[in-house]
């Protein structure tokens, strides 16, 4: 039998020690690599996001998250505390502390960290209500550590999808019009009226509207539940304002005793805008008009009337319009600069932000992209911020809020 050197015998004991080593490296990674699992309800639905099936949940159900492989500390420190937030299928992002409280309109609930720990073994589970304020699609939901600067960090994704039986409608019908016109398409600003016919006479009948994305709206407070005449008609109206996102609606009406459910359809577009007037608008970046969530865009306006007022408006991907505080043009230069601080709150896509000299009437457009962000949101900020000051030395200061919620034509004085 040949005998083995002693440089075979080395090279045999080093590889098997380095087999080792990498085998235990191996076994350590993959034992310490997070998890998330989810089950719903509703089966599987296709997501837009991955382009593969994903477990799906109508709204007002609860589906189930199991977080698991998160790292445990030895004593004192003990399990690592999570942080969960979720990615909606527009790009936001929201804790699932502040997804529970959007209104389905403006969705600027803070996004206050809630740090939930694992157990002993690094595991977690969470039930989670689906809202009506939740529009239909793919949804992205994270665990990220917050132990080991975030390492641990996993994701998995569902679907809401559009759920719930029509339920019968005997002879009940329902109109959306116009002010009561031939028509079922408005503009933002403009009243919707709502008639039911052939309730039962006498019955609380409950009314609420499906945005073009799914999300469930509420009427205004007084008219969700109006009492049918003897006859079992019901009248009611919503006028609908910037803020409300352009597309196809659905009102539905609910009788409380008859259990009759009846839809109608209406369409509502933007008013539309015509540029006047030689002022000059530009948003940027450092590195050009677009950048992800929780950047700072700077807004340059030039050509105004000096010291005019200056009305500031920004209209989102889906056409809906958020007010800004009014600045005012250099009282010698007619100039202006404003910085926008965008957080994750706010849908990705492509912006317009609109200034409007008060004085001047002058009206300019300028278009810039919001992305997706990647950064954690465990340490939020009370964002979105504007500032005023002309001073990009000096961070925003201000809340990004609708200044005059009340007044449907506070944006400016668009073309009718």
């Amino acid at each position: 039998m040949r005998r083995l050197s002693l440089r075979s015998l080395f090279a045999i004991g080093f590889g098997t020690a380095l087999a080792l080593v990498l085998a235990c490296f191996t076994y350590g990674a993959a034992a310490s690599r997070a998890s998330v699992e989810i089950f719903t309800p509703q089966g599987q639905a296709q997501c837009a996001a991955t382009g593969a099936p994903a477990p799906a949940i109508f709204q007002t159900q609860t589906l189930l998250a199991r977080f698991d492989y998160y790292r445990v500390l030895e004593p004192p420190f003990g399990p690592e505390p999570i942080e969960v937030d979720i990615t909606f299928p527009d790009g936001r992002i929201f804790t699932v502390s502040a997804a529970q409280f959007l209104d389905g309109v403006i969705d600027m609930p803070t996004n206050v960290q809630f740090a939930r720990f694992t157990n002993n073994a690094g595991q977690l589970s969470l039930n989670i209500t689906i809202p009506g304020t939740w529009p239909y699609g793919c949804y992205r939901l994270t665990g990220r550590g917050l132990g080991v600067g975030g390492a641990h960090t996993a994701s998995a994704f569902f679907v809401v999808i559009p759920g719930g039986r029509p339920g019968p409608t005997g002879n009940a019908t329902l109109r959306a019009t116009l002010n009561g016109q031939d028509t079922n398409v408005l503009l933002q600003g403009q009243i919707l009226e709502v008639d039911g016919r052939n309730f039962l006479g006498g019955e609380l009948v409950s009314f609420w509207l499906t945005a073009p994305d799914g999300t469930v709206i509420n009427f205004p407070p007084g008219q969700q539940v109006v009492q049918a005449t003897p006859s079992g008609a019901v009248s009611t109206s919503f006028q609908f304002e910037g803020k409300n996102p352009v597309g196809r609606y659905t009102v539905t009406a609910l009788g409380n005793t008859s259990g009759f459910r009846v839809f109608a359809h209406f369409e509502l577009k933007s008013r539309p805008v015509t540029q006047r007037g030689p002022a000059r608008l530009s948003v940027v970046v450092p590195f050009g008009a677009e950048a992800p969530q929780r950047s700072i865009f700077y807004a340059n306006g030039d050509l105004f009337f000096p010291g005019e007022r200056v009305d500031l408006w920004l209209t989102l991907p889906d056409s809906s319009v958020r007010g800004f505080p009014s600045t005012f043009a250099d009282p010698v230069a007619g100039q202006f600069l404003v910085e926008l601080f965008l957080d994750e709150r706010l849908p990705v896509g492509f912006y317009q932000l609109t200034a409007q000299g008060a004085v001047s009437q002058q009206l300019v457009i300028a278009t810039f992209t919001l992305t997706q962000t990647t950064d954690t949101i465990a340490n939020p900020q009370p964002v979105p911020q504007i500032g005023l000051d002309n001073n990009p030395v000096t961070p925003p200061n201000l809340s990004f809020i609708d200044p005059n919620p009340a007044d449907i034509n506070e944006y400016g004085n668009p073309d009718e």
